[in-house]
């Protein structure tokens, strides 16, 4: 089976400080991993690398079987703490922005099915800069996984939603999974996590330690 990411010894250093070491990694299609671990220990760094837009210091990534290009980028919904939105558009031209970049065939109908799922319909001519923490993280959800992804890289995906928000996310992430998409989710929330993830593991020290498998909660 091709691994929709494998990463073997990959390293990353700022100013000669090793930020990750020496780290391998498998996320086969239909897998949902949760990332763990404390504040500062490169998971973020490594979820930028898994993406593509930060280069190892030393070690090989493959996306979908091949280096990271152009094709295997257009297949990844990133969902990082910036979000990539732009204040001074509204909702709805952020959507079309990023459909005409993902080369969508029809992005019109496309942003206005996701402002719909996201309950933003009625604010999607409203700025960017306007919205709440919770708007903006449903609008960048929205934008990661509007072209329809095969890997999903999730940073706090859960940051600022409410109860009710984070379920149908949660009911999202199953269903990629279950689509035979892969998952990688950073998240705080321990319960989230262990309901949700196929397996865990744990980043220390810039290193990965496999925590457990199988605890998706049914």
């Amino acid at each position: 089976m091709t691994a929709i990411v494998e990463l073997d010894g990959v390293g990353k250093d700022y100013a000669e400080r090793f930020i990750l070491s020496h780290v391998d990694f498998r996320l086969n299609a239909g897998e949902i991993i949760g990332l763990t671990g404390a504040n500062g220990t490169g998971k973020s760094t490594l979820l930028r690398i898994m993406a593509g837009l930060s280069k190892p210091s030393e070690g090989r990534v493959w996306l979908f079987g091949q280096e990271p290009g152009p094709r295997s980028r257009s297949r990844i919904g990133v969902l990082l703490e910036a979000g990539f939105l732009y204040g001074d558009l509204t909702a709805r031209e952020t959507l079309l922005y990023y459909g005409r970049l993902y080369g969508i065939k029809r992005p019109a109908d496309a942003a206005n099915e996701w402002l719909e799922r996201i309950e933003l319909t009625r604010d999607g001519d409203e700025l960017v800069k306007t919205f709440s923490k919770g708007m903006r993280q449903r609008l960048a959800m929205a934008r990661a996984a509007l072209h329809q992804p095969r890997l999903f890289l999730l940073d706090e995906p859960f940051d600022g939603l409410d109860q009710r928000q984070s379920e149908r996310l949660a009911r999202w992430v199953r269903e990629w999974g279950e689509a035979g998409c892969g998952v990688v989710l950073i998240s705080h929330d321990e319960r989230m996590v262990a309901s949700l993830s196929t397996r865990i593991v744990r980043m220390e020290r810039g290193m990965l330690r496999e925590v457990g498998k199988e605890n998706r909660a049914p």
